[in-house]
């Protein structure tokens, strides 16, 4: 007899053993469709503590037969057996040649997944991790078997959601909010002169080239020129009032504290030294408030029509602020009057989504995590911690959410989310990536659609309870 271990593998991993239990990964089976689909599988549900359950799952003989078939083609082809071109040995000569425990693992590994998801869906479950298989049976004449245990998506005790009350507060814009964005204007409008060797005062604008230092050390690339104006609030704290005397061609020094949100992580709340080198000083000189700034800024004919241009901007932008709090009021009442056990295994992965969220905009700053977590003096394990709690109240949220859009029968058509997945890819996307992004996607806009039935019931609107059937 010929050992399969001498046959030449194409392309092939040998599978490993099933003895103990496996984590089945819910990828597509190999398998063709099946020709028994609609045989009932025997699927025995024990519900456990920490929404977790155990299912006992049997497929008809017909399941192992189909099975051990496609696995006889699927090997045939894979090696080289002596005398026979790939794909045309007969099965009997493939099994004697690689053995029945190659056979067999090759025929679980491609029914296992099939059987899994169906069994899933005739039990109505909806699984929130991968299943840990145990107990594997696959032979000749009996039926398929395996135990699994999974988490499930909690049940959610819903509290009355629809008694909720939270009004919207009114917009309130006064006379000295639209003062202040019209001076803003001016500073926006304003015209520079060359201010001489005059020394730096409030409102100037200094051109300097610009060095900083630490530890005596230089950052960054020295020289560097920048524009800098004394009366924005985006210098460096303490930078503007320091600049104030300085003159061209007097190099000045200024000392800061870099603050916590500095873009590189190993200098935030460090002390440096910055040398700026003065080129030019210049001078602002501001539009008057009268009817030419509204000509200047494209917002009406006269000053009366600016303000009210303004006036209306920002009480648009108080409404808008206003809805958006009493949102965020209303589901902190949805979450107040609900309960859900959330199961650890979906923690874990919102914090691995929340990590790889920050790895991608720290990135695009180039900065890598581990620089972060160096310059904090911190562990992953430490960050993880941190942002625990964040992912416990996120998919708390979601989950009740997901039971109001339940209870609501809320649905989003296949129309909406194509339009949706339009608006978010670029025409050359591929199909697979619009694929894979339907399902996630469509969740998305069902728990925005609960967010906002929850946000307009608060106000008190009057939506109709849906009907059953």
């Amino acid at each position: 007899m010929v050992d399969a271990r001498g046959l030449e593998p194409r392309g092939v991993t040998r599978p490993s053993s099933i003895l103990g239990p496996r984590t089945v990964t819910l990828t597509q089976s190999r398998m063709s469709p099946s020709t028994t689909d609609a045989a009932e599988l025997e699927v025995s549900v024990e519900r456990l503590a920490g929404s977790q359950a155990q299912l006992t799952v049997e497929a008809p003989v017909a399941e192992v037969d189909r099975a051990v078939g496609l696995a006889l083609r699927h090997l045939g082809q894979q090696y080289r057996l002596p005398g026979f071109r790939p794909g045309k040995a007969p099965a009997a000569v493939v099994e004697r040649l690689v053995g029945w425990e190659a056979l067999r693992q090759h025929a679980i590994d491609d029914l296992l997944p099939e059987i899994w998801a169906r069994a899933v869906a005739q039990a109505n479950l909806e699984p929130v991790s991968n299943p840990d298989v145990t107990e594997v049976v696959l032979e000749r004449g009996e039926p398929f078997r395996f135990t699994a245990s999974v988490v499930l998506r909690p049940a959610v005790n819903l509290g009355d959601y629809r008694r909720i009350k939270v009004s919207v507060a009114a917009p309130e814009v006064s006379e000295e909010d639209v003062d202040r964005t019209l001076e803003a204007l001016r500073q926006r409008y304003a015209q520079l002169e060359d201010a001489g060797q005059r020394e730096a005062r409030v409102g100037d604008v200094i051109t300097a080239e610009l060095t900083m230092h630490h530890n005596d050390e230089v950052v960054g690339t020295p020289g560097q020129l920048q524009t800098l104006d004394l009366e924005r609030g985006d210098l460096l704290p303490g930078m503007a009032d320091q600049l104030l005397g300085a003159r061209v061609g007097e190099p000045a020094e200024v000392t800061v504290t870099l603050p916590e949100e500095y873009g590189r992580p190993e200098l935030r709340g460090e002390l440096v030294v910055i040398t700026a080198d003065v080129k030019q000083i210049q001078a602002k000189e501001l539009p008057a408030l009268d009817d030419n700034l509204a000509a200047i800024a494209g917002h009406g004919e006269s000053l009366t029509e600016l303000r009210q241009f303004v006036r209306d901007q920002l009480t648009e932008e108080a409404r808008l602020e206003g809805e958006q709090g009493q949102e965020a009021k209303a589901l902190e009442e949805l979450v107040a009057v609900s309960r859900v056990e959330v199961p650890e295994v979906m923690i874990q992965a919102e914090i691995d989504r929340q990590i790889k969220d920050l790895e991608l905009r720290l990135s695009a700053s180039g900065i890598s995590l581990e620089q972060l977590l160096a310059s904090d003096d911190k562990q992953l394990e430490q960050l993880r911690g941190e942002r625990r709690q964040p992912a416990v109240e996120r998919v708390q949220l979601e989950l009740i959410l997901g039971e109001v859009a339940r209870r609501e029968k809320l649905q989003v058509s296949d129309q909406e989310l194509d339009e949706n997945l339009r608006r978010i890819f670029s025409k050359g996307a591929s199909k697979d990536s619009r694929r894979r992004a339907r399902e996630p996607l469509r969740r998305e806009l069902l728990l925005g659609q609960a967010r906002r039935l929850v946000a307009a019931l608060a106000r008190g609107e009057s939506i109709p309870e849906p009907v059953d059937g």
